[in-house]
Order: structure tokens, then sequence, then C-alpha cells
């Protein structure tokens, strides 16, 4: 996408969830964020807040849940103040709720322009008017994350961040990169009967790399830069091939004399058969298929019901997994997005089969 100067960026919020189980996902506002005191705010006329964006296809196979953030962003306008919210007093179960979540290092992940951005909800540190944690790059931070055993949280406290640094990398009228960086100085302390103020601070800086080039940074360089193996591949490719001339070979010896039986069978159903060969057919006829032989006689035998068991199997599973989806999306609502995602995915697939 092209931007022109004052057009708005528009900020979604996706997930929240543990990292060391990325699997494990839930919606952001699951845990009790508010809303940015902007335009979009649920009290003004037109607000976007929390409003589902449109998915495509991809996003709809990703599992992904993306809501508006509320946050008002506007290209190349660096915001003077940054936008804000409070929260009301915590209740006792969104306290919990926040503390549960940054015992389990819990992150949220956030799309702007279709780049993703990843946080931490939090910090489990000891009680201390200055805490000495170094502020870098969330992703980064996010690299270096293990969970928290119950001894070394015994005498630790949840604190949240409260203030996020989003700084927007531009080359001309495009976005290249994102990063956010949570400061430290904001962590707080999260309890019950405590109001918690969040702020966004929003940077535009120009940068010369190429927008064709801005995913790169999401890669696995670490797999990438290792070099390709060609005498292992070389290796196991003619292993394959000598299994599977051995398995071939051991078949065709196996199976010679049953193709010169069928053969004859056929042959004597044309007229086509001398003396020795009928004698040999003879002979043949007293060794009967056995074991695996059997199995053309139970492939090529017409089922019980075939015209029912045709449907069932073409059409009817299609309506099995409507009627799965249909219970999945409207009577069971709170099914997790990546849930819905497989059922569509299988349903399709079921369709392109069937079809």
């Amino acid at each position: 996408h092209r931007y022109k100067k004052g057009e708005h960026v528009e900020l979604w919020v996706n997930k929240v969830g543990p990292y060391a189980n990325p699997q494990e996902a839930y919606e952001y506002y699951t845990l009790p964020y508010c809303a940015p005191d902007t335009k979009h705010h649920p009290d003004e006329d037109g607000g976007r807040f929390n409003e589902w964006k449109v998915h495509t296809m991809g996003e709809h196979l990703g599992g992904h849940a993306l809501r508006h953030s509320g946050h008002d962003i506007t290209f190349l306008q660096a915001n003077s103040s940054p936008e804000s919210c409070t929260t009301k007093p915590l209740t006792k179960d969104e306290s919990d709720h926040f503390a549960k979540a940054i015992q389990h290092r819990w992150f949220y992940q956030m799309y702007l322009d279709d780049l993703p951005v990843w946080g931490m909800v939090g910090e489990m540190l000891p009680k201390a008017d200055s805490f000495n944690v170094k502020e870098k790059d969330d992703l980064d931070r996010l690299d270096h994350m293990t969970d928290l055993t119950d001894e070394e949280i015994a005498n630790l406290h949840p604190y949240v961040y409260t203030n996020r640094n989003l700084v927007i990398s531009y080359n001309g009228d495009q976005i290249v990169k994102v990063d956010l960086t949570s400061d430290p100085k904001s962590l707080k302390e999260v309890k019950e009967g405590a109001t918690l103020e969040f702020s966004l601070h929003v940077q535009f800086v120009e940068t010369a790399e190429a927008f064709h080039s801005r995913f790169d940074r999401y890669l696995d360089h670490e797999f990438f830069k290792h070099p390709i193996h060609w005498f292992s591949v070389f290796n196991s490719f003619m292993m394959v091939l000598f299994l599977m001339g051995l398995v071939a070979l051991i078949l065709l010896r196996t199976l010679k004399k049953d193709y010169a039986r069928y053969g004859l069978v056929a042959d004597l159903e044309d007229g086509e058969v001398d003396d020795d060969e009928k004698e040999a057919l003879h002979h043949a006829d007293k060794v009967e298929d056995a074991g695996w032989k059997q199995v053309h006689g139970d492939v090529f035998r017409a089922p019980f019901g075939l015209p029912f068991f045709a449907a069932v199997i073409g059409t009817g599973w299609q309506l099995v997994v409507f009627f799965s989806l249909f219970w999945d999306r409207f009577m069971v609502p709170s099914t997790k997005s990546e849930e819905r995602s497989c059922s569509r995915f299988s349903f399709a697939i079921l369709f392109r089969r069937s079809s």
C-alpha cells in the first residue's frame, strides 16, 4: 500500500498467549486492556475500536482474529503526546488474569500494514522503586524468554508494561519496517484496585531499506544460511532407487507364476489354448490364491447398499462438515478462530475432492 501524508494507518490487535506455546492463543481483549481516548473510542460516534477486520483467505487459514486497536495513526505525523487510556480499578478477576499472563510469559501481537509486531505483557520482578531492565525491541526480548518455575516466582510480583513505543520506518510512501518497544520505566504492579494508564507513542523514521525486502527480517536466517550437502542427497537418492529395484525384483519373481496362470485363463476364455496349455491350466487350478492374493476379490466386491454408500461418501460428508461448521460458528461462539479456520479448510478440501 502507498500512503499519502496524513492518511490513516490502521493498527490491528490480533492475539495474546504464552510465548512457550504459540498455538495457545486468545483474543487480545481477553486481557483487561482499555480503549484509547481517540475518535475511535466506543463512546464516540463512528468509532472503530474493537471492530473486526475483513480477513483475507490467508488470514482466515492462519487463524487471525484481527480487531481495530482504537489508535488514530496518520502517516508521517507523529503524535506530540502519546495516545493513552486509563482502566477502571482492577477487580480481583482482572488482576488475577493479568498476573497469570505475566507469570506465564504471555505476549501480544499486532499488525500494521500487514507487518506483525510483538510485545511482552509484563515482567515478574521484586518490589523496588527502580528496575534494572534494558529497553530493547520486544521481538529480541521474546527470543530469550523462559517460563518461570514456582520457586523462582516465590518472591516476585507481576508488573505490566503501560507505555509502548511504536517506531514506523518508511521509504518514500511505503512502510518498510515496524518496531515495538516497551518502556521498563512504565512497569506498574498489578493488584486488585489498581488503575493502569496505558499509552502508545508513535514515531516515523525514514530508511533506505527497499520495500520488497521488508519481510526478510522475519525469516529464519539460521536455517537458510546452511549449505546443502549434495553428497548426502545423492546418497539417499541412490539408496531409494536400490531398495525400489530390490522390492520390484522380489515381486516379479513371486508373481511370475501367477501372471502366467492368469494369462492362460484369459486365453482359455478366448479359445486360444492348445492341449499342453490346457493340461498346465488343469494343474494350476489346484493351486488356490491365499493371503494377500485374495485382496482383489475384496476390492472389487460391491458393498451392501451401494447407492446409499456412494451418496454418503460423496455429498454426505459435505453436509456433515457443513452442519459442524454451523454448530461451531453459531452454537459455540467461544470456539477459537484457529479451530474455525481448520474446519473451513477441511470443508474446502472435501468439496474439492468430491467435485
